[in-house]
């Protein structure tokens, strides 16, 4: 079972690759050498000797990027930093990294034709959190991937599995008050619904149309918890 969920949530991540419109990073490596990667002070790990980051606002970002020392007696455990810049990142350019064997480091930068499928397909992590890695909310998940994230999600059999995942992939990515609605329906439980409701919340790009939630909500305790929740979140939703 722990397999299974495990498999779930690796193809939930991938619902997190949506169309690209913004600025990307990639950090590769010619080898199978062990890099660490630091970004804006978040520590990141080359997935096959690579990592891309989409959807980051345009702009400077610090980027850093080790490597484990020579062992010895005196640099065991430590890194070695092999790159350290304030990069800028302009949007609709594609800013590349590669460290070659030899731990040599090359810049590139080109602009994204969006037209090709490779920019659309092979994002490794998609950041929602609107603290500088996305333009707010410009970005919600489109009707094919959410359809798709839907169809996952009624493929597993446990509710709390299910609200689990959901939960991963709500936390990166960005959806409408109707989507909400619609994950919402896939649970049985009121409790789980409510809890789907608040935490997509923050994710939600129309924030004062949450009240239509109430329509899928059947105890009035429930409807007053959201509003009382909506209103401590957020001003925008006094109204709710």
């Amino acid at each position: 079972m722990k397999k299974i969920f495990t498999l779930l949530i690796s193809s939930l991540f991938s619902l997190s690759l949506l169309a690209f419109d913004g600025s990307r990073l990639s950090i590769a490596t010619a080898t199978n050498m062990e890099l660490k990667i630091e970004i804006d002070g978040r520590q990141f790990s080359l997935q096959n000797n690579s990592l891309t980051l989409s959807y980051l606002q345009s702009g400077y970002h610090e980027v850093k990027i080790f490597r484990p020392a020579a062992q010895s007696r005196f640099s065991f455990g430590r890194n070695v930093i092999i790159y350290q810049n304030s990069i800028l990142l302009k949007r609709g350019f594609h800013f590349d990294i590669m460290v070659n064997r030899f731990g040599k480091v090359m810049i590139d930068e080109r602009q994204i034709n969006v037209a090709n499928d490779w920019y659309n397909d092979q994002d490794d992590y998609y950041d929602s959190n609107n603290d500088g890695w996305n333009n707010g909310y410009s970005h919600v998940m489109n009707a094919r991937s959410f359809e798709t994230l839907k169809q996952t999600l009624r493929k597993e059999w446990f509710e709390n599995n299910r609200l689990s995942s959901a939960k991963f992939v709500i936390a990166k990515n960005n959806f409408t008050t109707a989507q909400v609605q619609q994950l919402m329906l896939l649970f049985t439980f009121e409790q789980n619904r409510l809890d789907i409701a608040k935490v997509a919340f923050a994710q939600t790009v129309d924030q004062q149309n949450y009240y239509l939630l109430n329509d899928v909500l059947t105890f009035n305790s429930s409807k007053r918890e959201l509003a009382r929740f909506t209103r401590q979140a957020s001003p925008m939703a006094s109204r709710f």
